[in-house]
């Protein structure tokens, strides 16, 4: 029974093979629970897809329920198998029946590889194209850390290099265009956290002011026999009188009014005094001339107003920016793993953070905060003439000159070169 068994096993994997469907259907066994592998984990959906048999995939998906993702031992699938320079004909139709029943994009094998990493190696421009549109990873490492497009560097395919180049840098666009608008709506969230605690900070601080005024007005010292709170509530209100308008006391020049008091008086409409007022100088009105009328009709209205000038900036610096600024409520720093923490005044760390660079997260939250006008470049620093690597080497029985005094010996004249040599204790040079 079990070489009968064996047997038909290998009259299934040869059917699928070859394509034959007529011996696959005869060498199926639709009562057998499960699926017959080889020592490889291959089963008939493995060959078939190996062999490029789109007809002998469409019986076992359709009829026999094969699964279109069906790992093999070493991690492959059907999608992994087809991709394969023999196939370069057939391949394109059996991706898309795989990829239309649902065959996974980014699977990865025992090494890391992904059905694009076969195409790209292969030079399956078209295949690399289908799996792209489809929403493969083309930034997908392998187990030695190499990308789809490696392997068309390694192995000179230099128009799917083009295409894997020119996707690599679409989805980089499309990828930080999604991470900067989730940036934006975790901005507007934190400037509504920030509002929030603005307004518990001011009633805070406020009822602090009403504490100290209160223990600053129960240690005030008062003359003796009196008391504050018996003044305040035991005395009757003096009666109100009529002071006549000629008698009000005048304020002082410097004297100011509180906030609500100034809005109090502003409100209510001011009263006439009954008493005749002494007449004040009022300052003449200047009025400014009217713009210079272009029509060429000196009786017709101008055609067009012509406004003040706008002011020139002098500056070199730009002009502030005028969106919402978080420099004061938020602190951000790296996590030292190409990350960013975000940490509230009160503690409390935000999460999840967009995946940016630290300077655009700085930039965009805190945008009054300029970069530097000009970037040193990564280990620009000064350095002596001493130091400059000279053209040849000079022993320790060689006089010894830099190339700075070599070029310039024969600009200067005889009485400085001496000078300068005398001054060093260095020998005389000959003039040229």
């Amino acid at each position: 029974l079990i070489q009968e068994r064996v047997e038909s096993n290998n009259c299934e994997w040869f059917a699928a093979a070859l394509g034959n469907l007529e011996w696959l259907r005869f060498c199926l066994n639709p009562d057998l629970e499960g699926f017959l592998t080889d020592n490889k984990g291959f089963t008939a959906i493995h060959f078939a897809a190996q062999k490029g048999k789109l007809e002998c995939l469409q019986v076992l998906v359709e009829e026999y329920k094969f699964p279109v993702d069906l790992p093999t031992k070493n991690g492959q699938t059907p999608l992994h198998l087809v991709i394969h320079k023999e196939n370069k004909n057939v391949v394109l139709p059996c991706v898309h029946y795989l990829l239309q029943h649902g065959a996974a994009l980014n699977t990865q094998t025992r090494n890391g590889s992904t059905p694009l990493h076969l195409a790209a190696r292969e030079g399956l421009l078209s295949c690399v194209k289908v799996l792209v549109k489809n929403g493969a990873n083309v930034h997908a490492r392998d187990a030695i850390g190499c990308k789809p497009i490696d392997y068309c560097k390694i192995w000179n395919h230099r128009v799917c290099a083009r295409f894997l180049k020119d996707a690599m840098w679409k989805r980089d666009k499309k990828d930080f265009a999604y991470e900067m608008g989730k940036l934006k709506g975790l901005k507007g969230r934190l400037a509504l956290m920030q509002r929030y605690y603005l307004t518990e900070y001011q009633e805070e601080q406020q009822l602090l002011r009403q504490a100290d005024f209160k223990k600053w007005l129960h240690h005030k010292p008062l003359p003796r026999g009196q008391s504050l709170i018996h003044s305040i509530e035991q005395e009757p209100p003096a009666p109100s009188r009529a002071i006549p308008v000629s008698k009000t006391p005048k304020l002082s020049k410097h004297f100011h009014l509180f906030p609500q008091e100034h809005l109090q008086q502003t409100s209510q409409p001011k009263l006439q005094p009954s008493v005749s007022s002494t007449p004040h100088y009022r300052h003449p009105t200047v009025r400014q001339p009217k713009p210079w009328n272009i029509s060429n009709n000196p009786a017709r209205s101008p055609t067009a107003q012509i406004g003040s000038p706008q002011g020139i900036r002098l500056g070199v610096n730009p002009d502030p920016s005028l969106e919402h600024n978080l420099s004061g409520f938020l602190k951000i720093r790296s996590d030292g793993q190409g990350g960013t923490h975000l940490c509230t005044v009160t503690g409390k760390q935000v999460a999840p953070v967009p995946r940016l660079p630290l300077e655009v997260i700085v930039r965009e939250l805190y945008p009054h905060m300029r970069p530097c006008r000009m970037k040193v470049p990564q280990g620009f620093h000064s350095v002596s003439i001493q130091d400059v690597d000279r053209k040849r080497y000079l022993g320790d029985n060689t006089f010894w000159t830099d190339t700075l005094a070599m070029n310039l010996r024969e600009t200067f004249d005889e009485a400085f070169l001496a000078a300068v040599q005398a001054h060093q204790g260095l020998p005389i040079l000959p003039c040229p």
